[in-house]
């Protein structure tokens, strides 16, 4: 196991679900980064001690000594959240939790090629994949994102797709982390949408985002003000 390339990136919001998919990917004996997409304050997600990603990142090194990166990558760049939502908003029905999916999973694609780690997991689960407010976990949109992550040769992990949240706070609890619900609620959580049209925004951002991607991976993409990455 060499700790300078990892097996995975786990997109990780410091929240019960990333950290159970965070607990799963090490108990398979993976060497597992963090990678947080915090496209607001960096107060929320960082690295100050007190946010739920470094709480919770903690208890996962205490947990996972030999299987937890300690250090975790965070991404700030809201350029595709611009693109596909904000400057989108005054003229087409824009499904948020989509672009939000979308921002931070092309960042970790770049993050993964970056840094030659071939697979990349996520927390989305069970118990919120059936809801339509939360469009982006349903079975139909992992699939999709799955196939999205593929197009760049990496594998896509769904480790808590079929738990319940009673099944992810056991598994917390097991192996002494905390199961309260500790990470920041978006704006747009709660809120359900069409589905039909939801698919429709899904292709019509995915062209989109295979230009930036090819861009960012050749070094032409025009660099985003807003752009942070700290590893």
């Amino acid at each position: 196991m060499n700790a300078m390339t990892p097996d995975v990136l786990v997109l990780y919001s410091g929240g019960r679900d990333s950290s159970a998919a965070t607990v799963e990917m090490a108990l398979k004996k993976n060497y597992v980064k963090l990678f947080t997409f915090q496209a607001g304050a960096l107060e929320v997600a960082g690295r100050q001690g007190d946010s739920a990603p470094e709480i919770r990142h903690k208890e996962l090194l205490t947990a996972f000594p030999e299987h937890i990166d300690p250090q975790r990558a965070i991404d700030g760049s809201t350029y595709i959240i611009r693109k596909l939502g904000i400057e989108k908003t005054n003229t087409a029905h824009v499904v948020y939790p989509i672009t939000l999916a979308l921002a931070a999973h092309c960042e970790a694609i770049t993050y993964s090629l970056k840094y030659e780690i071939k697979k990349i997991a996520c927390g989305y689960s069970g118990y919120q994949s059936d809801r339509d407010i939360y469009i982006e976990q349903r079975s139909d949109f992992a699939k999709l994102t799955a196939d999205f992550v593929g197009e760049y040769g990496i594998a896509y992990h769904l480790p808590v797709i079929d738990k319940s949240e009673s099944e992810i706070k056991n598994l917390l609890e097991r192996h002494g982390i905390s199961s309260n619900s500790l990470e920041n609620k978006s704006l747009f959580g709660g809120v359900s949408f069409d589905i039909e049209y939801a698919h429709q925004y899904w292709n019509s951002c995915i062209p989109f985002c295979r230009k930036y991607l090819h861009e960012r991976l050749s070094g032409t993409c025009e660099k985003d003000s807003q752009h942070l990455e700290l590893t």
